[in-house]
């Protein structure tokens, strides 16, 4: 049988792709929230995070043409948004957020005595992290 020479369909090909801690990339960030890129390529951007908003919230940011997906692994947080911040709600271990595109929001821990992180996968193009000074929906281009 002759080898399959067309290129492979999918966003990794025929690749499996593994990475330890110590291969994730720096940033983007917002100040109250460490991300470390683990993918960044064709419309995909999957990472982590690390909340480090105690005293006061994150600042309030937004993920311009990203769709986000958020998995809280451990501590708790709160995440307000709306177009005055005054929508919130609450994320623990094995919650879900899904995140639309340009909606400004923040996080602060309200629970966490070690770490508190996520896991986050987006779909879009652009940059992934817009930091704003305050609450509301992003402008469409």
């Amino acid at each position: 049988m002759a080898p399959e020479t067309s290129k492979p369909s999918g966003i990794f090909g025929r690749e499996i792709i593994h990475l330890t801690q110590a291969d994730l990339q720096d940033g983007p960030n917002t100040p109250g929230q460490n991300r470390q890129t683990a993918y960044s390529e064709d419309g995909l951007w999957i990472g982590q995070c690390e909340v480090t908003a105690r005293d006061q919230p994150s600042q309030w940011h937004h993920h311009k043409d990203y769709d986000s997906i958020m998995y809280m692994i451990e501590g708790r947080i709160r995440v307000d948004w709306g177009e005055y911040g005054e929508k919130s709600f609450e994320m623990g271990p094995g919650d879900y957020g899904f995140f639309g595109r340009k909606v400004i929001h923040h996080a602060q821990i309200i629970d966490a005595p070690d770490n508190c992180r996520y896991v986050f996968v987006r779909i879009g193009s652009g940059e992934s992290v817009v930091n704003v000074d305050g609450p509301g929906f992003a402008p469409e281009d």
